[in-house]
């Protein structure tokens, strides 16, 4: 997934299958400026919905979030869907 693809709000899946599936949901977006390099670095802060530590909140790059989601996924009822 590409980082600029990335929202808040939005849920995204790994894509794998069985127990190593996935769904996590953007709770932020936050730009900061790196003290030694002055490069804007930003992080996305995730509520895990779906899987392995489940209900507990993470935050990471945007770059490291994006190449863990494969695509966004929307709810239906009890299932969740691939996002169309």
């Amino acid at each position: 997934m590409k980082i600029d693809e990335i929202e808040i709000g939005a849920f995204y899946s790994n894509g794998d299958f069985g127990k190593r599936w996935m769904v996590r949901q953007v709770l932020a977006i936050d730009s900061s400026l790196c003290e030694v390099s002055g490069d804007e670095e930003r992080s996305v802060q995730f509520k895990i919905l779906v899987g392995e530590n489940r209900r507990k909140s993470f935050v990471v790059s945007d770059e490291e979030f994006a190449n863990w989601a494969r695509y966004e996924v929307v709810r239906n009822e009890n299932s969740w869907e691939r996002a169309s």
